[in-house]
């Protein structure tokens, strides 16, 4: 890897965008409309590139030169706000993203752990359609958002499996990348992915994505509700 001038790639992690949190958010997977519109035009007027994920991994494993500090904008769990409040800014300024929905609830609040999320709807079948026509990666993120370390093999290969065809069916494409569910993984889950047809996974490993050790855990820097404009200017040191 050569890295011009300490030059990195800087994954973000993302999950709602939104005006106010419910009072069940998780803080720590809300970023507030306001504060992610500051975030992009501080990048626009960066001296970031903000580049797709596609982009990242090519430069990662096959080109292996860094020239220049790179962004990518990822966004776990599908929130149904991605198209109405997310993707009209992403737009504006003309950013690449991939998004990673959770298969089973397209449409729906989510079930996780069985508790439902009445905060949280998931991008409808119709909405992720129209996403990946305009251009955004659609990822997997399991059908059920499940800690796959914690359930047997067979279940996280269902899991995994599942939502890929599942996402595939719905945009008429293949998807190449996935997102660990709570950052949970271990060697087996990771060959789990890889004998899916995926070529790469994200992690919430925090860290530049070009120290990856393999394509399958890659690290990404999380933005949360706490992260004002001058955190998200330190995420990147």
């Amino acid at each position: 890897m050569i890295n011009s001038n300490n030059t990195n790639i800087n994954i973000l992690l993302y999950h709602q965008i939104g005006d106010a949190p419910e009072s069940e958010t998780n803080l720590d997977c809300f970023c507030s409309s306001k504060e992610f519109y500051l975030q992009m035009d501080f990048l626009k007027n960066s001296d970031y590139k903000v580049i797709s994920l596609n982009e990242a991994i090519d430069i990662i494993f096959k080109t292996k030169i860094i020239d220049k500090n790179y962004v990518v904008l990822t966004f776990d769990d599908g929130c149904e706000k991605f198209y109405d409040i997310t993707f009209p800014v992403l737009d504006k300024f003309k950013f690449p993203s991939t998004i990673y929905p959770i298969a089973s609830f397209l449409g729906k609040h989510p079930i996780i752990n069985g508790n439902e999320y009445s905060g949280l709807k998931i991008l409808s079948k119709s909405m992720l359609l129209e996403l990946s026509q305009l251009g955004v990666e659609i990822g997997a993120h399991t059908m059920n958002h499940v800690k796959l370390t914690q359930v047997d093999n067979e279940t996280a290969f269902n899991e995994v499996k599942k939502s890929k065809d599942t996402i595939e069916q719905v945009i008429g494409n293949k998807i190449n990348s996935f997102s660990f569910p709570h950052g949970d993984f271990n060697k087996d889950v990771i060959e789990i992915v890889a004998q899916t047809g995926f070529n790469n996974a994200l992690t919430c490993i925090n860290g530049y994505a070009n120290d990856a050790k393999s394509a399958f855990a890659i690290p990404r820097k999380y933005i949360t509700y706490f992260d004002n404009l001058e955190k998200f200017k330190s995420k990147f040191n």
